[in-house]
């Protein structure tokens, strides 16, 4: 799978639990330059272990993957791809 591929997927992902973990009208295009940490600042946390757990990220990956929305999707793509164990296929998600 390429790196587009792998964005596309992340990002669907990573849109679908923003929008689990907040309760919000924004568009996807809106999300994107949502910064969690300063926007929701009590319930934060839980969005981004979500992350971690789908795409099996190790804890010490937390802080890297912090900022907007877009700027966690590109990292999330970058750490799947240097871990051997987050090559998975995550098509089951986008169903």
């Amino acid at each position: 799978m390429n790196t587009l591929e792998k964005e596309r997927i992340v990002k669907k992902n990573v849109l679908d639990i923003f929008k689990e973990n907040f309760d919000i009208s924004q568009t996807d295009d809106e999300i994107l330059n949502i910064i969690p940490e300063k926007e929701f600042n009590p319930n934060y946390v839980g969005y981004y272990e979500s992350i971690l757990d789908i795409f099996l990220l190790e804890e010490q990956y937390f802080e890297s993957i912090t900022g907007r929305v877009k700027d966690t999707i590109l990292k999330v793509t970058e750490l799947w791809d240097t871990l051997p164990y987050c090559s998975a296929n995550w098509d089951w998600r986008m169903q």
